[in-house]
């Protein structure tokens, strides 16, 4: 990371901060949390929503990706798009989907530039 990306990124979370003063600041990512993810076949990376819970916070939701930038849902993407479509389950077995990561606060780093 060179200093401008730093500079970039401070002033986006500032600019975050200062729109949403008392909202969460950020999200914790356990290592686990991304290794589970990526340690799944075929995986080459983690994809993150956005998401809002039902008090209209801010959440992330993480699932693995493939190759062809598909995300790794039960089976192929067709089925799990007709899953969702029909409002069924997915296989709870399968895709392994990151939902209730910590939040910031309490899960904080002490002040610095990307937070205060």
């Amino acid at each position: 990371m060179t200093n401008n990306d730093l500079q970039q990124a401070s002033a986006w979370t500032r600019n975050y901060r200062n729109q949403n003063p008392s909202g969460i600041k950020a999200h914790c990512l356990p290592a686990e949390t991304l290794q589970s993810l990526l340690s799944q076949k075929n995986c080459v990376g983690v994809r993150a929503y956005y998401g809002l819970d039902d008090a209209g916070q801010p959440q992330l939701v993480l699932v693995g990706y493939d190759a062809d930038d598909q995300d790794m849902l039960t089976g192929s993407a067709e089925a799990a798009r007709g899953a969702l479509m029909q409002k069924s389950s997915l296989d709870a077995a399968a895709p392994q989907v990151a939902t209730d990561l910590p939040i910031c606060p309490p899960c904080c780093s002490v002040a610095n530039p990307l937070n205060s």
